[in-house]
């Protein structure tokens, strides 16, 4: 019976890993020029929305996810969303994106926002 709870574990702390590493930067460059790029630069330069240069180095990649998961919800718990969304120059708060609600797809985009740096 030991034997089985720690395979299981040990498997599931593989699948942990595995989801992990499977981020891919190529297919969240993709993404990020087919929907985010209507609005972001991936320099420091504004555009609709902030430019992301950098954005992995001023928040959390747990924020950076809650954000693009569902940027209105995050709104209503977090100063620092609130705050972006007062100084939208078009007071607008990034609306959620469909594509976002998909884990991996999510993962990949901060894979690429990672390069940014």
């Amino acid at each position: 019976m030991k034997v089985l709870q720690w395979v299981a574990v040990a498997c599931g702390m593989f699948v942990s890993v595995s989801a992990a590493q499977a981020a891919d930067a190529t297919d969240g460059e993709r993404i990020f020029s087919e929907i985010c790029s209507h609005c972001h630069n991936s320099t420091s330069a504004d555009k609709i929305g902030p430019g992301l240069a950098g954005i992995t180095k001023r928040r959390s990649i747990e924020w950076i996810d809650a954000w693009l998961k569902d940027p209105a919800e995050l709104v209503k718990t977090d100063e620092y969303a609130r705050k972006l969304r007062e100084s939208n120059r078009y007071g607008m708060t990034m609306p959620a994106m469909p594509i976002m609600k998909d884990d991996k797809k999510r993962a990949d985009v901060i894979e690429f926002l990672k390069t940014l740096n």
